[in-house]
């Protein structure tokens, strides 16, 4: 008997990844710092206690929306492996220690970013400094080259196989490639100075925060079915 349980782990997993998606969607219109396309770790100590809720929900629904995606990815990928078993098993690995890596940064910050505002608030001058020069421990994918370059070249290396194949849905494929896309504009907005001073990076990450969500809650169903069948 054929064990669909990868399957049926996967689509739950991909469907909960798309809640976590519309929390962190929502949350980050509330955060002072995502305004100014700021990481959130680095947010401006100042106004830590005012945020501090929304703060600390956006990074735990970022964490274990990174969890659940651990689970998603295999399923993914199992849909597709067999038409180019090099690219996926390349890209997957990529989108797998990209989410690993958020799974760390968030659980980094939910841990230590309370006591570093609190020192910061009562600190010193030379505390204040030390808190927020340059370089000082923060995310680990501080520009996103995992979390954005890495899993969107995984969700365009699954969705072009999907799509070129016909093993998923055709709209979901192409869902998929413009997902993709999105996250690719996303890390460019990070790290090509004129599109990060545009701030491109709050337009496209509106865009990401509406489809992210219906990509993974359709790719979630659909891998429910495969599971069930």
């Amino acid at each position: 008997m054929k064990d669909n349980s990868l399957y049926r782990l996967g689509g739950i997993a991909a469907i909960l990844v798309g809640i976590t998606y519309v929390i962190t969607g929502i949350t980050n219109i509330f955060i002072p710092s995502s305004l100014n396309g700021v990481p959130d770790a680095q947010s401006p100590f100042m106004y830590w206690e005012e945020s501090k809720v929304l703060i600390l929900t956006n990074w735990w629904a970022t964490l274990i929306g990174a969890v659940f995606a651990l689970a998603m990815i295999p399923a993914v990928s199992g849909t597709v492996q067999h038409l180019n078993e090099g690219w996926v098993r390349w890209t997957k690995t990529l989108a797998t220690l990209a989410f690993a890596v958020a799974i760390l940064d968030n659980y980094w910050s939910i841990v230590y970013t309370d006591a570093r505002a609190q020192a910061y608030m009562t600190g010193s001058e030379s505390i204040r400094s030390e808190l927020t020069v340059p370089g000082a421990p923060q995310f680990i994918d501080v520009q996103g080259w995992l979390a954005l370059g890495g899993v969107g070249l995984w969700i365009l290396v699954c969705s072009y196989l999907a799509l070129r194949n016909n093993v998923w849905p055709k709209g979901l494929a192409y869902l998929g490639i413009l997902a993709a896309l999105i996250y690719f504009l996303a890390l460019s907005s990070w790290t090509v100075p004129p599109f990060h001073a545009s701030g491109a990076l709050v337009i496209v990450g509106v865009i990401g925060a509406v489809l992210g969500p219906i990509f993974l809650t359709w790719m979630g169903i659909f891998l429910r079915r495969i599971g069930s069948s």
